[in-house]
């Protein structure tokens, strides 16, 4: 990655205030100039964001060098064709309960029903990478998180659910 001509953007104010920064941050890539690189600064990788960027042809690049501020620089790829990815199902069909039987004592549980978004979904991902082979990870969540499951299925995990009741949802992400 180049990182020529940085435009910053701080997307942390913008959070904080309990807005999505989304359209901010899709209006500012409109308007990049050629050659230019789009840094956006944040509290957390913003991963479904990079993932539909990806998809429409541009380029990332994530630094972490402060363990409470994410640097993500964004450039448009030049003359490449934008990806079209048709979705794959990987999951199985295994029961909420046939998953709790498997992995029963194999299982790291979290909680992510106290927090607020973006931050469940970040959560899940970061602690999807420290599982050990076999282990599989027990969540509470307040809901089905509609877009964590595609990115579950883009990082190849299965996943099986059960509505306790509302704002009471459990998940079990495995691969």
């Amino acid at each position: 990655m180049k990182k020529e001509n940085i435009i910053t953007l701080d997307v942390r104010p913008i959070l904080a205030s309990g807005t999505d920064p989304f359209i901010t941050i899709m209006a500012a890539l409109d308007k990049l100039p050629a050659g230019h690189t789009l840094e956006i600064v944040n509290s957390f990788e913003p991963i479904p964001l990079l993932n539909k960027l990806k998809k429409e042809g541009y380029d990332y690049e994530t630094d972490r060098s402060d363990i409470s501020v994410v640097h993500t620089f964004i450039e448009k790829i030049e003359d490449q064709p934008v990806e079209e990815i048709k979705p794959t199902s990987k999951r199985e069909s295994m029961s909420f309960e046939e998953c709790e039987s498997k992995f029963k004592g194999c299982m790291v549980e979290l909680d992510v029903r106290h927090l607020e978004m973006p931050m469940p979904m970040v959560t899940i991902l970061e602690s999807l990478e420290t599982l050990k082979e076999g282990e599989a990870l027990f969540i509470h969540h307040q809901r089905l998180p509609q877009f964590l499951l595609p990115e579950l299925e883009n990082r190849h995990y299965i996943w099986a659910s059960k509505v306790v009741d509302e704002g009471n949802t459990k998940l079990i992400i495995f691969k």
